[in-house]
């Protein structure tokens, strides 16, 4: 296959998926993964596509969406942390997957697993999901958020209230010493809480670079949450020790 063939299939990738990533051309077209940045990088030059790390997306004229962008973003990361969190589901349990990337990456692990249930709210975890008959999938519903793909709302309230699982894994866009557990969207957050009441174990699953960071909403005090996945330590250790004094304890991925 030749570069304007390559480039070509990557165009039909990104029109179909939204997003690529290099790894995957690079297996999938049997070429290095030097060769892959090239042709995306001549794509990029030619406005076509946005090259992102670890690959490229739609541009945004073309109606890709932060979601989109943010499962490119520290995917490495993200699968690592999803390999760590995945071991501590065993066969029989009951899991709730929060909305976000890292739960995806988790659920493209939780796929391979059989003989448990899954409740979530997210369209793109629902499609891995869906694929495993051994799994028991769940989707309370709600309104559709389109540019997240997520299902929120009193509807979704109405419908989780009476669920106990046995490990919720939660997703963030902030970690921090004061503000806790906090993320964007007010009508997420609110499933979000109400699921981590109801989960045996809530298990936080976020990158290193969310630490340090506030968003809008609070997800949940630490006192709510018993164990935080991570790629890597943080640089300040001032989030690290209130973290245990809290009693939550800190698993590193690496």
């Amino acid at each position: 296959m030749n570069s304007i063939e390559r480039k070509e299939y990557i165009l039909g990738m990104l029109d179909s998926e939204h997003s690529v990533r290099i790894n995957e051309l690079s297996q999938e077209l049997k070429v290095t993964r030097e060769t892959i940045r090239r042709d995306l990088y001549t794509l990029e030059d030619e406005g076509r596509i946005k090259k992102v790390h670890g690959g490229a997306i739609l541009e945004i004229s073309t109606g890709e969406t932060d979601y989109k962008k943010r499962k490119i973003e520290k995917w490495k990361e993200k699968e690592q942390i999803a390999k760590k969190a995945v071991s501590y589901i065993e066969e029989g349990d009951s899991i709730y997957l929060d909305y976000g990337t890292t739960t995806l990456a988790l659920a493209k692990e939780i796929a391979k697993l059989k003989n448990i249930t899954v409740v979530t709210n997210t369209l793109p975890i629902i499609n891995v999901l869906v694929k495993n008959q051994e799994i028991n999938l769940i989707i309370p519903g709600g309104v559709l958020r389109n540019n997240e793909s997520s299902l929120f709302g009193q509807f979704a309230l109405n419908n989780i209230c009476d669920i106990f699982v046995t490990i919720g894994f939660f997703g963030c866009s902030g970690i921090d010493s004061k503000a806790a557990i906090t993320s964007h969207h007010m009508g997420e957050v609110l499933i979000s809480k109400q699921m981590i009441q109801q989960s045996q174990t809530s298990i936080v699953i976020a990158d290193q670079s969310k630490f340090g960071s506030i968003a809008l909403n609070r997800t949940a005090n630490f006192d709510d949450i018993d164990i935080v996945v991570t790629d890597y330590l943080p640089d300040g250790r001032y989030e690290l020790d209130y973290l245990g004094d809290h009693g939550v304890e800190l698993i590193v991925s690496n």
